[in-house]
């Protein structure tokens, strides 16, 4: 092709044919100018076609570690639920009765064994680590990033400090009453539990007060939890929505 345009241009000046020479010169350069053009065009749709595979990939990863965070989530909370709804009965319970009246065996072991009982998350956030490494920006829906940035960066700070909080209330019941308490292992579970085997009027209040103060954060952290179940929700509709219907579609 090279050498067929020098061959015409030689032609055209051996021929004195100047104005034609001009204008064959101008439609090449145009030529050359559309073909890198085209090679631009080309090695652009390439990039952006490899941007989208990856973002899917990503994406995908994403959807897979929400979906399991969002099962033990769920899990969580319906435990925790358990754990305050059953504190709850042992704290009226004990506000009714007088301590030299209380009964271990009488009110239940295994269930006075839920007031010591916690629940901690523990989220999968590789695949939003990987994003986060490569740039948020990958993800192009906006609404999407927003959800995906507000659950990892703001949510589960959050629910860690407050797992941290209950732990503490925890521990703080756990020493105040440690001379009350005795190792038990309840039917049907694999573990054993501390609980109160007896009570002073002082130590019975103690008691109350501290779990109290544990169920506080217990209700605190059962409605991040229950927020931020609702966010993972939104956010896997948006991402079957955007990534996935599509993709469905194609498959069948």
């Amino acid at each position: 092709m090279i050498k067929f345009f020098k061959k015409t241009r030689k032609q055209l000046l051996n021929q004195n044919k100047v104005s034609k020479y001009l204008l064959y010169g101008l439609g090449e350069i145009i030529l050359v100018v559309i073909g890198i053009l085209i090679a631009l065009s080309i090695n652009n749709w390439n990039k952006s076609k490899q941007l989208a595979n990856l973002e899917y990939r990503l994406v995908l990863e994403l959807k897979n570690d929400l979906t399991e965070t969002q099962n033990e989530l769920t899990g969580d909370i319906n435990t925790l639920s358990n754990i305050i709804n059953k504190s709850d009965s042992i704290i009226t319970y004990l506000n009714k009765v007088a301590p030299e009246n209380y009964d271990l065996n009488g009110y239940g072991i295994n269930n006075m064994t839920w007031a010591l009982f916690n629940v901690k998350l523990y989220p999968k956030t590789i695949a939003y680590e990987n994003l986060k490494s490569l740039g948020i920006q990958l993800v192009s829906n906006d609404s999407i990033r927003f959800y995906i940035t507000d659950i990892f960066d703001s949510r589960l700070p959050r629910i860690v400090l407050w797992e941290g909080a209950a732990i503490n209330s925890q521990t703080n019941l756990y020493n105040a009453l440690e001379q009350n308490l005795t190792t038990i292992k309840p039917d049907n579970y694999e573990y054993y539990s501390l609980v109160p085997f007896t009570f002073t009027r002082d130590s019975k209040n103690l008691f109350i007060n501290r779990l109290a103060i544990l169920q506080n954060d217990r209700i605190v952290l059962n409605s991040i939890y229950t927020d931020l179940l609702d966010q993972i929700n939104n956010l896997l509709k948006l991402l079957e929505k955007e990534y996935f219907i599509t993709d469905k579609i194609l498959k069948d």
